[in-house]
């Protein structure tokens, strides 16, 4: 793929509204049912909800930690606000789950054709018969984001990959993990414990449709299906999870944005009111996907989560969901980053932070 320099992302942008531009959207016509569990109507609805307390983890290491580096290296607790959320139900998980399926978008050829003013006008762009991409960036009142919309031509094209490919392992920076692998497009994923390493969030991490942690899904999971479908669970055993064809799984501690083409109720004002480098992944439908990168280095700009619901509403997405932030959002795009993510050092230069897994697109 060409390389493209990044100059000519505008330095300001121009002004717009909160909602972008969506005429690229086709009508989505559902070909089976709701995503839902057996128990799913009776509030998780409205929101997400915390899991219980784990009785396998050890010494903690699940537990999810927000921090950043200080300029002599040594990890510090991060002091913004952290999602407040609901306690799991007693009972036990239920062992139904149905996600809806949706008609696949076209492909390349068709977003191309349908989508010429976006792709003139975007920062930065690229098409071929398997990858089509447009990254845009775009001004709010209080901060900024760059908003990028793919369509791959197959399921496969859309990943997720553990840092240096083992779970648990060394954390990695985007940059390099986007080398190693050959994406196209990658962004940071699950919420990582800073100590250990360990992506967390979600109770239910799966890699390669294998369960590496968790004995349930407890409604903080994001899982991609082996059709290109992303969805949230809920509270459900590991078979039902399992049984729906999910290949890769991330942890986060945002509340659901969009489910089945909903806003949900968003449960923490302080927390999702706060202005804040935020990454997160939004799906029209299985192959159309959009990601919004919001904010730079040192907590600057940056939205709230209420923006990015709205934003993904506009959009027309089916499903939408924040991963990890801060520091650690970070969009690399054909072996560059486009946003400043990571740390300002004391000399002024930008440390990147290195997280734990990644979601990413590929050309074939």
């Amino acid at each position: 793929m060409k390389k493209k320099l990044l100059s000519v992302i505008l330095a300001a942008g121009l002004s717009i509204s909160l909602v972008p531009y969506s005429a690229c959207s086709e009508e989505i016509v559902p070909d089976e049912t709701e995503e839902t569990s057996a128990r799913s109507d009776s509030g998780s609805s409205s929101s997400e909800e915390k899991k219980p307390q784990d009785p396998i983890s050890v010494d903690g290491l699940f537990e999810v930690v927000s921090e950043k580096q200080s300029h002599e290296g040594q990890s510090l607790e991060d002091v913004l606000p952290q999602p407040q959320t609901i306690e799991v139900p007693a009972e036990p998980p239920s062992s139904s789950l149905t996600v809806k399926t949706l008609t696949a978008h076209p492909g390349p050829a068709w977003a191309m054709k349908h989508c010429k003013k976006e792709y003139q006008n975007a920062d930065l762009h690229y098409f071929s018969d398997t990858l089509f991409y447009t990254c845009t960036r775009k001004e709010t009142d209080s901060g900024y984001y760059y908003l990028t919309h793919i369509v791959i031509k197959d399921a496969s094209q859309i990943k997720g990959e553990d840092s240096f490919g083992d779970f648990g392992g060394t954390r990695e920076t985007p940059l390099d993990a986007a080398e190693r692998t050959g994406a196209a497009i990658l962004v940071n994923g699950s919420y990582f414990n800073y100590g250990t390493g360990y992506a967390t969030g979600g109770e239910l991490l799966i890699r390669n449709n294998k369960v590496v942690h968790g004995p349930y899904s407890d409604r903080y999971e994001i899982c991609l299906r082996k059709d290109g479908t992303l969805f949230s669970p809920g509270y459900n055993t590991i078979e039902s999870v399992l049984k729906e064809g999910v290949v890769f799984s991330w942890g986060t501690c945002e509340d659901l944005l969009i489910r089945d083409g909903e806003k949900m109720m968003l449960t923490d004002y302080d927390w999702n009111g706060y202005s804040y480098p935020r990454t997160s992944i939004g799906m029209v439908r299985p192959l159309e996907y959009y990601i919004i990168t919001a904010g730079g280095a040192d907590y600057e700009g940056g939205i709230t989560v209420y923006e990015e619901q709205e934003i993904f509403s506009g959009l027309h997405c089916a499903y939408a969901r924040g991963l990890d932030g801060g520091g650690s959002s970070a969009l690399v795009i054909d072996g560059e980053y486009v946003n400043e993510n990571g740390d300002r050092l004391e000399d002024g230069s930008l440390q990147r932070r290195a997280v734990a897994d990644f979601l990413l697109f590929t050309e074939s």
